[in-house]
């Protein structure tokens, strides 16, 4: 009886383990893909216009010009300042 009992747990084992093995499917071919061709670009020269270049230069000399009249302005107006104060200081107090 414990020989039977034995024998039916094994086959039954034995039938589970069967029916539960699956079949592998065959991998199809993967084709390599196309190489990639990278083509560089053809530099790029940037030959500015001479005009350009002169009315830049105009514009650097008036902006210098404009700042050297600035720095000017503000030194009159430091000295008018200076001036000022001295004659507040000077004035007779009251």
């Amino acid at each position: 009886m414990k020989k039977t009992v034995l024998l039916a747990t094994l086959l039954t084992a034995f039938a589970l383990t069967a029916c539960g093995k699956k079949e592998e499917m065959p991998v199809a071919p993967v084709e390599p893909a196309a190489p990639i061709v990278v083509v560089p670009a053809a530099p790029v020269v940037v030959i500015p216009d001479p005009a350009a270049v002169d009315a830049a230069k105009e514009a650097g000399a008036a902006a210098d010009s404009a700042a050297a009249s600035a720095d000017a302005a503000k030194m009159e107006a430091d000295k008018a300042a200076e001036a000022a104060k001295a004659a507040v200081g000077a004035a007779p107090k009251q």
